[in-house]
């Protein structure tokens, strides 16, 4: 199925709206052939060129209705001219002014119930786009630049806006104008009706031809506007660093070119589109002049038509150029949408269910112990972790201690569902971690990592967060846990006050002490701390990690630490080296029968 077909699946909901834009589109159609015709009578008193009809046709059926609809109509202006000019003149001239009215009065109806199909379809792939994203898997983000995702989210989408969904009031407008035009024109005259029946395939294959490059082009440009926006989000949010190490140059060179590709590429792109609209006109020209010809002819010689017949005729012939180059125009914004809704439905289907078939097991409480059997993990050809093997029983802390690369935050990211091993196995409760609901899982663990992650919203929203059914007070309360109340009652508006992107108006002890009222309003069993007191001064640790003591009594805590103070009283201390555990015990043991762990804490004395 084309990607044109499946966006237009996302309008069925408003195909109320659809079915109205068609039925006003014919009416459109058929008073534009209609508008034209209704010149023939105009000119015909204009030029003297009415035919006289003395006498009232009679009625002979349905079969000859044009035929008596327009001697009666000769009867009825013959009469007129003979007494009064003036009134017929006026009459002549509101046929035309009424034609044209209905005319434009359809096309406006129509555009308004298409507007609704167009923006109720953006609505919908947008929904159906953000929804997708808010349930992919951690890997999927870890291998796309945030740019590219961003610019398939806001660029493609407007690329399809401004390619697919500007062409969907042409679809049933164009052909119909088209068609219903030449069933006038058949009428009028057959002979000359063919010349323009053979423009309209012959300009489209010639079209088609032209416009084969167009969507590969057009993918070169929508991958340079990806880049475009990684090049900005780096830039703006490396600043300090782009600043302190004098490294302007370095980033306006790789802008410069990343941007020389895009004006490269959005050359192409342009031109080509822009060629559509001058050929087919062109196109069109040629047939007027054969047109005027052959036409002439007939005129002139044969005298097989009249004159104010045969200019009517024209005007008809040229009133399905506008709508062919319309046509022609939107072949080249369907070739360029197709670039963008490509990637855009790289997302949306994204089979995000690949590796949860069968997840099936639900975990309403965690009651026993955590296993880790022989795992063993890999990124692409690099091994993170090699046979790590043992164990957390409900209620105990453990620490993973190492160097940096080590593979604790590997396991941290296994425990969580973000990542799963290649091979071995994870237990909770002895059921496979791979076979329990994600939603289950998460109901069950929280994590509070090194860097806080906030969100640009206010102080209240940020800590409700860990729990939506919250209630005002159990959010005060989890925030006084966390030593957080204090300082949040002392900003501008308290708990309502916005925090910035990332929670940037806070400090980052500020910052860490909501991120564990967070977790301690969702109140898991299983605790996961991701060195979330490794960057703090040690006025600020000293209330973190107070606030950490009382988040973990009663739960089963993983804790990753770099600073030795913040474990000694763990349950059991694990000591990982290149992916490997080369020892476990508690702090004592492990300082009297571990030379490396007893190095590495001397070191922090």
């Amino acid at each position: 199925m084309n990607y044109f077909t499946k966006v237009l699946k996302y309008g069925l909901e408003y195909s109320y709206f659809a079915v109205l834009n068609i039925l006003f589109n014919i009416l459109y159609a058929i008073f534009s052939a209609l508008a034209f015709v209704s010149f023939i009578p105009m000119l015909d008193v204009l030029f003297k060129q009415t035919k006289k009809v003395y006498e009232a046709p009679v009625y002979s059926g349905i079969g000859n209705i044009r035929e008596y609809a327009e001697n009666y109509f000769n009867y009825y202006i013959s009469k007129q001219l003979e007494t009064d000019i003036s009134t017929t003149l006026i009459i002549v001239v509101s046929i035309v002014i009424f034609f044209f009215l209905m005319k434009n009065v359809f096309n406006y109806l129509a555009l308004f119930n298409i507007t609704f199909v167009k923006n109720g379809l953006l609505k919908k792939l947008r929904e159906s786009l953000y929804s997708k994203v808010l349930v992919m898997p951690i890997p999927y983000f870890i291998n796309k630049k945030k740019g590219d995702l961003m610019s398939r989210i806001t660029a493609d989408i407007l690329e399809i806006q401004t390619s697919y969904l500007s062409i969907l009031e042409l679809m049933v407008r164009e052909p119909l104008t088209i068609l219903f035009t030449l069933i006038v024109m058949f009428t009028i005259s057959p002979e000359l009706t063919l010349f323009v029946i053979l423009f309209i395939p012959i300009s489209g294959f010639i079209i088609s031809i032209i416009g084969k490059r167009l969507r590969k082009d057009s993918k070169e440009v929508q991958q340079q506007q990806s880049n475009f926006l990684s090049i900005i989000d780096e830039t703006i949010s490396g600043q300090k660093v782009i600043k302190s190490f004098l490294s302007e140059s370095f980033f306006s060179r790789k802008f410069d070119k990343i941007n020389h590709l895009l004006y490269k590429y959005s050359n192409k792109v342009i031109n080509r589109k822009n060629l559509a609209g001058p050929f087919s006109e062109f196109m069109g020209i040629l047939v007027i002049g054969v047109l005027l010809w052959f036409g002439g002819r007939m005129v002139l010689v044969s005298e097989s038509i009249s004159g104010t017949t045969f200019i009517v005729f024209m005007g008809l012939a040229y009133n399905i150029l506008t709508p062919a180059k319309n046509l022609s125009k939107s072949f080249y914004s369907i070739k360029k949408g197709n670039a963008a809704a490509e990637r855009v439905f790289e997302i949306i289907e994204y089979d995000k269910y690949s590796n949860d078939r069968t997840r099936n097991i639900e975990i309403e409480e965690f009651k026993d112990k955590i296993s880790f059997q022989d795992l063993e993990f890999s990124y692409g050809e690099s091994k993170i972790l090699d046979g790590i093997t043992f164990t957390i029983k409900k209620g105990e802390s453990v620490a993973l201690v190492g160097s940096s690369g080590s593979g604790k935050s590997t396991i941290a990211n296994l425990l969580n569902g973000f990542f799963s091993a290649d091979s071995g196995s994870l237990l909770i409760d002895g059921i496979n971690i791979s076979d329990i609901k994600r939603e289950s899982l998460y109901k069950n663990i929280s994590i509070v990592t090194q860097e806080s992650i906030l969100f640009n919203d206010n102080i209240f929203n940020n800590i409700k967060i860990g729990n939506l059914d919250s209630e005002k007070e159990d959010i005060i309360s989890a925030a006084k846990e966390a030593n957080a109340h204090e300082f949040i009652e002392e900003q501008i508006n308290g708990y309502e006050t916005v925090i910035g992107d990332y929670g940037n108006k806070l400090s980052g002890g500020q910052k860490q002490r909501l991120t564990i009222a967070r977790a301690m309003l969702k109140s898991p069993s299983i605790l996961i701390l991701d060195e979330a007191t490794s960057s703090l001064d040690s006025k600020s640790e000293k209330k973190i990690q107070d606030a950490i003591n009382k988040l973990m009594q009663g739960k089963t805590s993983l804790i990753i630490a770099h600073k030795f103070s913040t474990i000694k009283k763990c349950d059991k201390i694990i000591l990982i080296d290149k992916g490997r555990i080369i020892a476990q015990g508690t702090h004592e043991e492990l300082i009297n029968s571990n030379s490396s762990y007893k190095n590495m804490n001397e070191l922090q004395i």
